[in-house]
């Protein structure tokens, strides 16, 4: 076979097999793809079909590979074995190396295909979402609220198939995954936002400070919980996604990553969350005076509740739970005013209650005075009577007025 004809056969093998894989790697990549979603079920016969996929094509992508190579040792054969001999079979190895594979996996980008997997646990919620064709419709997840009803526990082991980039090499590309793995971990959350760094979840202060509609200052202190039900954690991800990997987005290391963690809970509600909290607490408390705040300060919090659900809920989040998680606090002056006010109004309490029964308590009075003064009377009642823990203000000044008038004092002679 002359050397044109050689190359002219090498011409064809090469048009033919990138033909051949333009046409073959994107269907080997939706098949794949399909095929790892199936490892949701809850089917044995669906996880053995699974691999089985994984496997023939797997073999298929070998067999086509060595094809190639062995047409291609065929070809070029009898100049080889005359004009290179031992360094031609060297040359040919490494040639053939390149084709097969070899070298460190990465599993996302990477000239050799490894097996990737993942271990779904069961806090958390998987979503499986092929790259390419119907991902609408061929995505899956791992329904752990069925394990739940039947009382079992949610886990499962999933891997992530890969498949040759077209374009990504002459004649063996680069692998890459052939969907992306989406994790939502759904642990609950709690947290008690408080100012003490002996209280609460942190050490740091976390209150609220709010104004009345006089602009008098307040701080308050809330606790709440939060979860993210299974058949909510897609549009959980919707409104917050995923923590996208460090480094540069064009690096292929980085555009191929295979697994991707939703963001958690805890970081949504430490952030985004306790901001709408904050605005809705203090809008309560800002639309009223300070006397109506204190006194609502229960319909204040079932609004807050009400709110705060509403807004979770929008978001795929379930409010477990929120209220005070401490004493509402002001400027000191205005503690003390307030301290004063309370101790005027319990005293005047107590004399309106006093008020009908006023005559009896000053005879008494007398009576209790007149015995302690039997031998020493020196003319002054006296300030303190056993019994009676509070008198009218002025009961001293009543009954000694009516002795300088001439009442007379039985001295029990």
């Amino acid at each position: 076979m002359r050397f044109a004809y050689r190359l002219a056969a090498t011409a064809a093998l090469v048009i033919g097999f990138g033909i051949f894989a333009g046409l073959y790697h994107p269907a080997e990549t939706i098949a794949l793809g399909d095929a790892a979603g199936r490892q949701f079920d809850n089917s044995a016969a669906s996880a053995i079909g699974a691999q089985g996929i994984f496997a023939s094509l797997s073999g298929l992508r070998m067999i086509i590979t060595l094809a190639v190579l062995a047409a291609l040792i065929a070809i070029w054969w009898a100049p080889i074995r005359k004009w290179f001999a031992g360094a031609a079979a060297v040359a040919l190895a490494a040639f053939g190396l390149t084709l097969t594979g070899g070298g460190e996996a990465k599993a996302y980008y990477d000239k050799a295909d490894y097996a990737e997997v993942y271990l779904v646990l069961p806090n958390e919620s998987a979503f499986w979402i092929p790259d390419t064709g119907a991902n609408a419709a061929t995505q899956t997840n791992m329904d752990s609220e069925a394990y739940f009803q039947a009382n079992k526990i949610a886990t499962k082991r999933f891997q992530i198939p890969h498949a040759i980039l077209p374009g990504s090499g002459w004649f063996a590309g680069y692998y890459v995954p052939t969907g992306r793995l989406i994790v939502v971990d759904r642990t609950p959350y709690n947290r008690e936002w408080t100012k003490s760094s002996g209280r609460g979840t942190s050490a740091k202060d976390e209150s609220f400070p709010c104004q009345t509609s006089e602009g008098i200052n307040v701080t308050v202190e809330i606790g709440i919980a939060a979860s993210v039900a299974e058949q909510n954690a897609a549009k959980f991800l919707y409104y917050f996604g995923v923590k996208p990997p460090a480094g540069d987005r064009k690096d292929p290391a980085v555009i191929f990553n295979s697994v991707y963690q939703g963001r958690s809970l805890a970081e949504v509600m430490d952030g985004v969350v306790r901001g709408k909290v904050s605005a809705l607490v203090c809008a309560e408390i800002g639309a009223r005076p300070l006397d109506k705040a204190n006194a609502e300060i229960n319909p204040i919090m079932t609004k807050i509740q009400e709110n705060v659900g509403a807004f979770l809920e929008t978001r795929g989040i379930t409010l477990d739970y929120i209220g005070w998680a401490g004493t509402w606090t002001f400027d000191q002056p205005v503690q003390d005013a307030i301290n004063r006010r309370y101790i005027a109004g319990q005293d005047k309490v107590v004399a309106e209650t006093l008020a009908p029964y006023a005559q009896t308590i000053m005879t008494l009075a007398v009576a209790e005075g007149v015995r302690s003064a039997v031998g020493k009377f020196d003319g002054k009642l006296p300030q303190t009577l056993s019994g009676l823990w509070l008198l009218p203000s002025n009961w001293i000044e009543t009954v000694s007025s009516a002795l300088k008038e001439g009442s007379a004092i039985p001295t029990g002679k």
